[in-house]
């Protein structure tokens, strides 16, 4: 496109019609659509959270039924959760063959 013409514009019916003008019509239905927009967006991101959240309850639903056995097992033998097994290995221990090598 050259410089020195004005851009054309289209025509309907021999009428010349300004297409994205700063009217205050043009303003007032930009402003229209960008509500609409914006709402939509909004909607669409509450109806992604509640799935995501949804989908997240299900997983660690599923993960805590598939590991209730390994919960159950250290019960069968007394453990109250509060245990913490520990084994104690003295350095100086005449069954540490670590220090000969």
């Amino acid at each position: 496109m050259q410089n020195d013409r004005p851009p054309r514009r289209p025509v309907i019916g021999g009428k010349r019609i300004q297409v994205g003008g700063s009217g205050w019509f043009g303003r007032l239905l930009a402003v229209v659509l960008s509500a609409i927009v914006l709402v939509v967006a909004a909607m669409l991101s509450l109806v992604l959270l509640a799935v995501l959240f949804a989908v997240g309850t299900i997983i660690a639903g599923y993960l805590w039924w598939k590991t209730r056995a390994l919960r159950k097992h250290p019960r069968a033998f007394g453990d109250d959760g509060r245990t913490i097994d520990v084994e104690v290995v003295h350095k100086d221990s005449p069954d540490d063959d670590s220090a000969k090598h």
